[in-house]
């Protein structure tokens, strides 16, 4: 009697194991423009990766695309920085706890005020700040915001 071969059954990992896996990848690259390429596979073969987990891949884009320090690199940052704002909501709801613990490696809003400041998007540069103060980052960016507010 012929044995019916049995389906093998797709992988079905959690956002929690998505995200561990995203930045295991992220960590492995060595420099700015291989972690930028690699996020921006990551990105590019998102249809099945979880919003929340969208927001982690967007927001480890923008230090890495403005470590390219290249024109294109600035700009590409900037779109991440606003795609990772749009998918924050997921990562709140799906992933708060992976968020708190990671929130400190991430640089996104960092990266975003100093881009701004540089651009002299001096409002857009105090929202980033006030958005960070809520998500908890604390006294580095009342500093920033301290200073923004007198240079304008």
């Amino acid at each position: 009697m012929a044995q019916m071969a049995r389906r093998v059954e797709p992988s079905r990992k959690s956002p929690a194991e998505r995200l561990e896996d995203l930045l295991a990848g992220y960590r492995d690259a060595p420099f700015p423009l291989t972690a930028a390429k690699y996020l921006e596979r990551a990105i590019g073969s998102s249809d099945s990766m979880p919003n929340a987990v969208k927001f982690f891949a967007w927001a480890l884009l923008v230090p890495a695309a403005a470590g390219l320090a290249t024109p294109e690199g600035e700009d590409r940052a900037l779109e991440a920085l606003v795609e990772a704002e749009r998918y924050l909501p997921a990562a709140q709801e799906e992933l708060g706890a992976l968020l708190a613990r990671e929130r400190d490696e991430l640089k996104w809003l960092e990266v975003g005020v100093s881009l701004q400041s540089e651009r002299a998007a001096f409002d857009e540069a105090l929202r980033l700040c006030d958005l960070a103060l809520t998500l908890g980052y604390g006294r580095a960016f009342e500093a920033k915001k301290n200073s923004l507010l007198r240079m304008i």
